[in-house]
């Protein structure tokens, strides 16, 4: 190879090597730029991150968001072991309570989330107006009337504004009136002669103050009146809290194991209760007291009541009056179970539906014992309602055996409802019956090992009144103005047995009643 040709591969070979190290060079002097810059970075972000590290929520009812993490107190989990943060299994309904970030009730639903609160203003945004829909009222002793739909209402307590420590009460006042056009065809009279009765009248007023005891949190209070034919008190309750979800609370009687004579008449998609399934077995006391409260938090509730009082009410709460030459103390000892067993559910809520429900289901199970003036029968009492979008149906049942004269009554009622257009129109319809057997039947059944009487030869109101009946009815409530204002149509079918005294009690046709009402009911 020639000489020249062998220095110009040498060279060609030190270039590259010599580039190689500059190449070399550079990278280490990029990666100590690159190590250098990370250090700089890391010395100038650590303080920031070590500040981050130990900043912390300081207070956690301050309602200030300390730590810079946009949650404030007890929503932070910084406040996750403070005491004030904890579940005390009291109800949610209060402004402070239902804007605490702390689930109070246990229930799975926090603050505004709860129904408890949903009806109170600090839940309700900042628009200004009428406040829609019905609700339950307080606990197992009647309830709110016509209040938003929720589980329980609970108005807040204002603060005292003088000297004397008492302050005023937050107080709502609810109206349901009904103004009625009535067509009655029936054979009452002749059971081959049919009567056509037409009437306009105001068949409802119902006038109902509801509210929170002075300076007492949890507390509650119903009185309800109504006027349209005279002024009468119907029905009041005071529910004071007892602890954890507990409270005990003293009314005037009128509702056990079912709420057909205490709850709002603006619950009722039928536009009254059905007679049937109260008139034996729900007859009233002068007073009840009540305990009730959770055993499974959101799920299983108990009731417990005690009531007494006799003679039969004159329409008024306190005034009674005697029919009987000789007649037994009245009083009633029972028990139920509530249980919702798929969402939330409410013996008091109604059954009207305004908007698409939630899927919920939910039962009641009770017994009872009862000493009336010319009876005495332990009685159980059932109920079930499932909601499920714009879907309703419930069903109830009454059995009794009464022990002195042997007759087993019981009443059944069925009831469904869809909603064709939500916010406009709802279908509701139901069946029932009231079935009674003749005196002595309980002798019968059991071979005679039960002796009862003969009965009376004057049967009075509680005995004559206990007829079987049948009874269909359906109604449709077209929503005129949101869901306070509502024009609805309703058909009622009655089959009625003869009376068991009287001068009718020879007659082997029923009586037999068909109702057309159309009526424009308010509420608010």
């Amino acid at each position: 190879m020639p000489l020249s040709m062998q220095r110009m591969q040498r060279m060609q070979r030190m270039q590259r090597m010599q580039r190689m190290q500059r190449m070399q060079r550079m990278l280490r002097m990029q990666g100590m730029i690159m190590v250098r810059l990370s250090i700089a970075a890391l010395a100038l972000v650590a303080p920031a991150l070590l500040a981050e590290e130990l900043a912390r929520e300081s207070n956690c009812q301050d309602g200030v968001d300390d730590d810079g993490d946009s949650v404030v107190d007890c929503g932070d989990a910084d406040c996750k072991s403070e005491p004030r943060c904890q579940e005390d299994g009291k109800p949610e309904n209060t402004a402070e309570r239902c804007s605490d970030w702390v689930d109070n009730d246990d229930d799975g639903a926090l603050d505004c989330d709860d129904a408890e609160c949903q009806r109170l203003p600090t839940c309700q945004g900042s628009w200004k107006g009428p406040v829609d829909g019905d609700g339950d009222g307080g606990g197992g002793g009647g309830d709110g009337g016509n209040a938003p739909s929720g589980t329980r209402f609970a108005p807040e307590v204002e603060q005292a504004d003088s000297n004397d420590g008492v302050g005023f009460v937050g107080v709502r006042f609810g109206v349901v009136a009904s103004v009625l056009q009535e067509l009655d065809i029936n054979n009452t009279k002749d059971p081959n002669d049919w009567a056509l009765t037409p009437d306009t009248r105001i068949n409802l007023l119902q006038l109902r103050a509801f509210g929170a005891l002075p300076l007492l949190e949890d507390s509650f209070f119903l009185i309800n009146l109504r006027g349209e034919r005279s002024p009468r008190l119907t029905f009041a309750m005071f529910q004071v809290p007892l602890g954890q979800g507990h409270y005990v609370n003293v009314n005037t009687g009128g509702g056990s194991l079912a709420n057909a004579l205490i709850i709002s008449a603006a619950k009722q998609p039928m536009l009254e209760p059905a007679y049937y399934m109260f008139s034996a077995f729900e007859q009233g006391n002068g007073a009840a007291v009540e305990v009730h409260g959770p055993i499974v938090p959101g799920m299983l509730r108990y009731r417990t009541f005690a009531g007494g009082g006799a003679g039969f009410s004159t329409g008024n709460i306190g005034g009674r009056r005697f029919t009987f030459d000789n007649f037994n103390y009245t009083y009633t000892l029972g028990a139920q179970l509530q249980w919702a067993a798929i969402g939330y559910y409410n013996r008091f809520e109604s059954q009207f539906l305004y908007k698409p429900a939630q899927t919920s289901l939910g039962l009641t199970l009770g017994g009872k014992y009862d000493q009336r003036q010319q009876e005495r029968y332990p009685a159980l009492h059932a109920s079930t309602t499932f909601r499920m979008g714009r879907f309703e149906l419930s069903a109830e049942d009454y059995l009794k055996t009464e022990l002195n004269y042997g007759a087993i009554q019981n009443a059944y009622n069925v009831m469904g409802g869809v909603l064709i257009v939500p916010e406009w129109l709802f279908f509701a319809a139901d069946f029932g019956q009231f079935w009674t057997s003749d005196f002595g039947e309980l002798r019968r059944v059991t071979g005679g090992m039960v002796q009862v009487e003969d009965p009376p030869a004057n049967l009075e109101t509680e005995l004559r009144r206990q007829r079987a009946e049948t009874q269909a009815r359906a109604a449709l409530h077209f929503y005129f103005w949101r869901n306070n204002g509502i024009l609805s149509a309703r058909y009622a079918a009655r089959f009625l047995d003869p009376p068991k005294v009287g001068p009718d009690q020879d007659r082997e046709e029923l009586f037999v009643s068909h109702t057309i009402w159309l009526a424009t009911q308010f509420r608010f």
